[in-house]
């Protein structure tokens, strides 16, 4: 597809849409809902950010977001007003990424949200966050497609981080520009894995199918601030999924789990900021059968029998973990990074498919990290007494992929 035929079927869709918004969406005062609901065309321009030293070559990379989402300036929600009237939604994209040969095509569905910096939406500047899943037309094949190790799988994780400033904001439309960072990988499910990273420009419309005044765009300071804080206890079961290897393989093997359980404490600020601490423990099947089934070649034969004979706890990894998550209604961004007291196969890993010197064994050896999304079954705005949730995670060591994961957690709130 050209550029002119690309422009021309982005032009089409955001008129298609916005008809459809104005015969499907548009309601009179009285039936307005509580929350704002709009769609928002976003349009992406940038280059594909070489990450190793024989990445394939590409052209631009042309990605359209068609966000859907809401717009909440409810005064009574102390949420709304914590987050100065945030928006949260779901997006839709399609992208070129400037090599149809080795990438294909990208489509994504990334779930955001949208935090203003301003107690106002006119000539304000905006954060924009997701975390979603990708699918490539093309990933790597060793017969058809080798040059493509920066996408092992089809499917794959979705990250995205923006910056914008209105720059036109009426009562139906809201025109912004911006930059930012798009990254797509499987979080080390399905080898070769280095992932694409993209640094794009934008320029978005977002449309209210019906008026939005600016005094309904102006935070509402008159309620009380909420200035609460409640201590918990938290535990949680995580299964990771992954492919034994470095970044660039050996591919084609097979694929086991990886166990984790955390115990964790913390505190919740104004119901909306949770930062905990504790410890996980995790148990990997690739390093407990590569135990069994092989000897450790550079260890001496006493060092390499002891660690044979307690294989289950040299598979594992004790860390102690600090966390922070920002907990909107029944969503909390989770950030989560670790230090590793005990991981004894990770410089047996590192000799087998890593090779990396200081300082960089040192650092993927020593910190963990992860990062997702959890989902509350209930509101945290209730401030329940316990609450159940599921998350999808992304881990790490230190910047480098570990594996994927979904949990499920309970908090329990002290007095």
């Amino acid at each position: 597809m050209n550029q002119q035929a690309f422009y021309k079927k982005l032009l089409f869709v955001i008129i298609f849409i916005i008809n459809l918004s104005e015969n499907g969406f548009a309601q009179t005062d009285e039936e307005k809902p509580k929350l704002n609901f709009f769609i928002e065309p976003n349009l992406m321009l940038g280059k594909i950010v070489k990450n190793y030293s024989g990445f394939p070559e590409s052209n631009h990379r042309q990605t359209l977001f068609m966000d859907f989402g809401f717009y909440d300036n409810r005064a009574f929600n102390s949420a709304s007003r914590f987050y100065n009237n945030p928006s949260s939604g779901i997006s839709l994209a399609y992208s070129t990424l400037g090599n149809d040969s080795v990438f294909g095509r990208e489509i994504d569905l990334v779930p955001f949200i949208d935090l203003n910096t301003s107690q106002q939406l006119k000539n304000s500047f905006h954060f924009k966050f997701g975390i979603g899943a990708s699918y490539f037309t093309k990933h790597y094949n060793r017969i058809t497609n080798p040059a493509n190790e920066p996408i092992g799988s089809s499917f794959t994780w979705a990250f995205k981080a923006f910056i914008y400033q209105n720059i036109i904001t009426s009562n139906h439309w809201n025109f912004k520009i911006g930059g930012g960072f798009l990254h797509s990988s499987n979080g080390h499910t399905q080898l070769p894995n280095f992932g694409i990273n993209s640094m794009m420009v934008s320029i978005t419309g977002r449309y209210f199918p019906y008026s939005i005044t600016a005094e309904q765009t102006r935070v509402d300071r008159s309620k009380e601030v909420d200035r609460s804080k409640h201590f918990f206890l938290q535990s949680r079961f995580g299964l990771g999924y992954h492919e034994f290897g470095g970044t660039t393989g050996p591919t084609g093997g097979p694929k086991k789990l990886v166990y984790t359980e955390g115990i964790t404490g913390g505190v919740v600020f104004r119901q909306h900021v949770k930062i905990r601490a504790g410890f996980n423990y995790r148990f990997y099947e690739h390093y407990y059968e590569y135990i069994l089934n092989h000897q450790l070649e550079n260890l001496t034969q006493d060092s390499s029998k002891l660690f044979i004979a307690h294989p289950r706890w040299n598979a594992s990894a004790v860390t102690f973990i600090a966390g922070i998550e920002f907990l909107y209604n029944h969503i909390g961004m989770d950030i989560e990074s670790g230090i590793n007291i005990s991981k004894p196969f990770y410089p047996r890993f590192n000799d087998l498919y890593e090779n990396d010197d200081q300082p960089f064994y040192f650092l993927k050896s020593f910190f963990a990290t992860r990062m997702g999304l959890n989902y509350y079954f209930i509101s945290t705005k209730r401030n329940p007494r316990s609450n159940i949730y599921i998350g999808a995670h992304i881990n790490a060591n230190f910047g480098q992929a570990d594996f994927s994961e979904a949990s499920i957690g309970y908090t329990f709130r002290l007095k």
